[in-house]
């Protein structure tokens, strides 16, 4: 009797174990999004057992896509910063695949414990010789 208990005890340790190292190392994911008076902005952190891996995306609001030329954008969160600079996405040949009016930044690592604690994504994008910033909110 005293094996058979001690062997369930040892069972029911040894699967409380494996279900708190499952939910230990689930990615966690963190989604931002806002917008400002010229781009509408989205922004995402996957925070797995390795590196964070951040993706940055904006969208033009306007209708001149084509007089735009190269545009900057940055995204800054308490872990670090993303840029990236091209054409918006399908406005010319140069441009890169995407959806039309659209930029992106994709970015690995930062301190997963800073990123954690961000609230807010500040995005500042410059182009054609303006310059707009704004947050994105944690949803």
């Amino acid at each position: 009797m005293n094996a058979t208990l001690s062997l369930l005890l040892f069972v029911s340790l040894i699967f409380g174990l494996s279900v708190s190292a499952k939910d230990f190392t689930a990615a966690k994911t963190m989604s931002f999004q806002g917008e400002g008076e010229n781009w509408s902005g989205t922004f995402t952190a996957e925070i797995p057992d390795g590196e964070i891996t951040q993706a940055g995306k904006l969208k033009y609001k306007g209708q001149d896509l084509d007089s735009l030329g190269r545009v900057i954008c940055t995204f800054e969160t308490a872990a670090g910063k993303i840029v990236a600079e091209s054409l918006l996405a399908g406005t010319s040949t140069d441009a890169p695949i995407g959806e039309k009016g659209t930029i992106e930044s994709i970015g690995m690592g930062g301190n997963k414990s800073l990123m954690s604690k961000t609230e807010v994504v500040k995005v500042t994008v410059k182009w054609d010789g303006k310059s707009e910033s704004f947050n994105l909110h944690k949803q």
